[in-house]
């Protein structure tokens, strides 16, 4: 057998791991030698490189143990030693774990996250890109749990790998893609936290441009190694992906994962205006919470089923015991984070944002495609956009406002302003807050009816609603036309909203989702509303409740005297 075949290797490699590998100078033999291989054979070869980093990580493995169980620094020196030797060489974890060598340990990122990781096969998946035992791989987990961070991580060492390449990556807006453009630089730039630099010490930044979002290394081309791109900005011409396409969060919010006709145009963007942009043997990344069966991810387990090239991963909150799958060993999320989560929301956007359960349609009373939607003026409506109603300007029949008013515990109060044209009533304004600070909830309630000066006013008056009709009467006297009128209703509330569905969707006009943000209070009761379903009973019906109360006031605006009569028998 010659000296320095791959042979002649193995057959030395064989010799030092049948020995004691807790002993420091069997590693060292081990690390000298993958060395003496590098340099003798080098590691462009799969197959050299697969055995070496084998041989190279079993032996960081002992070193770490031992480090672990001595406090002896000459073996975590060796431990890192073999990782960089790794990470140069195409190894994720290797490389995730050598990025942060100098951080404070409680201020890492990846390796307070890294079992968790492991233990989904998030990480494995990623390696399975590397090695080309992937095209596809998509993975849906809650919000928080660091997707995009990682995402930030393993592009900066892809760069890295292959600087002369070119890598796209797109999100459902601008500010996120923004997000993850100054990720990579900080991660490039920042010596201090991060070893970069340490990793490709040969490798230079060569251009950034804050505007177009790219990064560049290496060469000075056309298409740059990051493009950082929303999937509605413009990306024809503006790049092309030779080695990773990345997609984070591409659907918007819960509006547009239940309006099936925006789904298909945004699956139209992605595979017109997104995928294209692909070259031959470009790798593919999907990061996304789970809204819908028709959103991109479910589009595209739908196109590669069966496809032993294409991964798909959804790690929910909870697991099947119920117990948190993201108990990070820093900053991790309880079981008790998560439940508390859920009493916060309906139980629709619970599984779809936590548990990673897409959103059937069946059962929902108020889907977003059966909605009305209007604009205050055309400047704001989208230049493509044909069909869409406008606010007449003109002074309207009457302004109504109803308030489902807010009781103890974790329901909300839900104000909506409707302007009256004709057989049309615009929702332009609305409260919806579930604060226990009822001092200022009242306050809040006077002001949007203050504002909009409404000709008719109800209240419930169940439970705390008569405390606070009065509390907000008192706050609007001498500056609103109109006097509150308390109504106590006896009608079961998933009834009223049921028989009133029909009027709320043929009269209702509601707001472009253009034209406010998920977490106002607009925001929170068109999500409130459009994910009410009659098949469970969902733990918040505020809004629903509200715009059916304004459905029987508009029916019936004068309150009947109480007449009493004499029994005829």
């Amino acid at each position: 057998m010659r000296e320095g075949t791959l042979e002649w290797y193995k057959k030395i490699f064989s010799e030092i791991l049948k020995d004691d590998m807790t002993q420091y100078q069997n590693q060292i033999d081990s690390w000298q030698l993958l060395l003496n291989m590098k340099q003798d054979l080098g590691f462009e070869d799969k197959e050299i490189r697969d055995y070496a980093m084998k041989i190279s990580q079993y032996t960081h493995k002992m070193a770490d143990y031992v480090a672990g169980q001595t406090g002896s620094g000459k073996f975590n020196d060796l431990y890192y030693k073999l990782l960089l030797l790794e990470a140069q060489n195409y190894q994720v974890d290797s490389g995730l774990l050598y990025l942060e060598k100098n951080r404070v340990p409680k201020e890492r990122f990846y390796e307070p996250r890294r079992e968790v990781f492991i233990k989904h096969q998030i990480i494995q998946s990623l390696q399975d890109l590397m090695d080309d035992k992937l095209d596809i791989f998509a993975l849906s987990v809650p919000p928080g749990c660091g997707k995009s961070t990682l995402e930030d991580f393993f592009l900066s060492l892809v760069g890295g790998w292959f600087p002369n390449d070119f890598n796209l990556s797109s999100a459902h807006s601008s500010i996120l893609t923004r997000s993850l453009y100054d990720g990579v630089l900080e991660i490039i730039n920042d010596p201090v936290e991060y070893t970069w630099h340490e990793i490709f010490p040969n490798v230079k930044l060569t251009g950034t441009n804050a505007k177009e979002t790219t990064v560049n290394l290496e060469r000075n081309g056309r298409f740059k190694t990051w493009t950082f791109r929303s999937i509605d900005g413009s990306l024809t011409g503006a790049t092309r992906c030779n080695r990773f396409l990345t997609a984070d969060d591409l659907v918007s919010g819960i509006e547009e994962a239940l309006n099936k006709s925006r789904l298909e145009t945004l699956w139209t963007k992605v595979v017109n205006d997104l995928r294209s942009r692909r070259l031959e043997g470009c790798k593919e990344i999907y990061i996304a919470t789970r809204w819908s069966v028709h959103d991109p991810i479910g589009k595209l387990q739908q196109l590669y089923e069966g496809n032993p090239k294409a991964r798909f991963i959804a790690v929910p909150a909870l697991n099947e015991d119920g117990e948190s799958n993201f108990m990070f060993a820093v900053n991790g999320f309880s079981k008790k984070y998560f439940m508390d989560a859920k009493e916060s929301m309906d139980d629709l956007s619970f599984k779809c944002l936590y548990q990673q359960q897409p959103i059937e349609r069946e059962g929902l009373l108020f889907p977003t495609d059966e909605l009305r939607r209007f604009f205050f003026n055309r400047e704001q409506v989208p230049e493509k956009q044909t069909e869409f109603i406008i606010m007449p300007e003109r002074t309207p029949d009457a302004i109504w406002a109803v308030c489902d008013t807010k009781d103890t515990g974790a329901d909300f109060e839900s104000l909506p302003i409707a302007y009256q044209f004709g057989e049309d009533f615009f929702i332009p304004d609305v409260v919806f807050d579930d604060t226990t600070d009822y001092d200022t909830l009242d306050m809040k309630s006077a002001n949007i009816l203050i504002r909009h000066n409404p000709h008719k006013i109800r209240f419930e008056s169940n439970s705390a609603g008569g405390r606070v009709a009065h509390n907000v009467q008192k706050l609007i006297d001498g500056k609103c036309r109109a006097q509150i009128e308390p109504e106590r209703t006896q009608a079961n509330k998933e009834t009223k909203i049921l028989v009133n569905s029909d009027w709320i969707k043929k009269h209702c006009i509601f707001l472009d989702p253009s034209l406010y943000t998920p977490k106002s209070d607009y925001g929170l009761f068109m999500e409130n509303v459009v994910t009410y379903t009659v098949k469970v009973k969902p733990p918040h019906d505020d809004g629903p409740d509200s715009l059916a109360m304004l459905a029987e006031y508009v029916a019936r605006p004068v309150q009947k005297p109480t007449t009493i009569i004499n029994s005829p028998i």
